[in-house]
């Protein structure tokens, strides 16, 4: 059996079971508390103030590492300016 074949028995396979596992119709919906708790941390997910605190208690959180690994820090900095950017982008539309 070569290699191709078993990449192609393979993706019989995984259709196969795909078909197997489809969902069935009678599931309940989530609760409303899962629900309103999903909204409002996507509301929170944009506000800056949240944001900043997040970031604030998070590097305090791991400043001890940061000031030993100074990759770390410049990739924790870059990490934080996107998520600064996206956060700034989504208020300003």
């Amino acid at each position: 059996m070569n290699l191709t074949s078993e990449i192609k028995a393979l993706g019989v396979e995984i259709a196969e079971q795909a078909r197997q596992r489809t969902k069935p119709q009678d599931e309940a919906p989530p609760p409303t508390e899962e629900v309103s708790c999903v909204s409002e941390a996507r509301s929170q997910l944009h506000d800056a103030d949240a944001f900043l605190k997040a970031v604030n208690e998070t590097l305090d959180e791991f400043a001890d590492d940061l000031n030993r690994h100074p990759r770390l820090t410049a990739l924790a900095a870059l990490g934080i300016g996107l998520a600064a950017g996206v956060v700034i982008g989504y208020q300003a539309r």
